[in-house]
């Protein structure tokens, strides 16, 4: 449909201009006309496949909402589920739980992203993704601190992800 409105256009706008100087003294409005007619008929042709194109992207973008609520989700339960570890020798293991756990949602939570954009726009996507990089980042810290034997900051780091995550959750609308 795009590329038949873009043929339309481009011949009726060319065939256009050729009628209105063929003729030197008088512009034959008829084949005038008809090369307008040909124009529109391309613009309409554009406009539905452009209308047709942001209807399927917005069904995307509320499919990429739907992914995001739900990765972020699961990651705040399985973060409150780190928190629930006791032992020292538990702490110590966050590092492959992390990995084994959380990589997962992370990346879906990441690959889906963009779509908050069109949909909810640049604002509300800041104020999502500042809170859910620092999450994020918190884990990282976390999970370092685990493979380093610190368990007092694996604890600190791991409570305060989750508050983040939470927070990110509450702007996405999923608290």
């Amino acid at each position: 449909m795009k590329l038949l409105g873009s043929i339309l256009l481009t011949v009726g706008f060319l065939a256009g201009a050729y009628v209105s100087v063929a003729q030197v003294d008088a512009v034959d409005w008829m084949h005038y006309g008809i090369c307008a007619g040909l124009m529109l008929a391309g613009m309409l042709a554009l406009r539905a496949a452009r209308s047709a194109a942001l209807e399927q992207a917005g069904d995307q973008h509320e499919a990429d909402i739907a992914v995001l609520r739900s990765s972020l989700g699961s990651l705040i339960e399985k973060v409150r589920a780190f928190e629930t570890v006791e032992s020292d020798e538990g702490q110590l293991t966050i590092h492959r739980r992390i990995d084994e756990e959380l990589m997962e949602d992370i990346d879906t939570f990441v690959e889906a992203r963009e779509s908050m954009i069109p949909r909810l726009g640049m604002q509300r996507y800041a104020d999502i993704m500042s809170p859910f990089a620092n999450g994020e980042r918190l884990l990282n810290r976390a999970w370092s601190a685990s493979a380093d034997g610190y368990v007092d900051e694996v604890r600190s780091c791991v409570a305060t992800a989750r508050l983040e995550l939470e927070r990110a959750a509450e702007q996405l609308g999923t608290a």
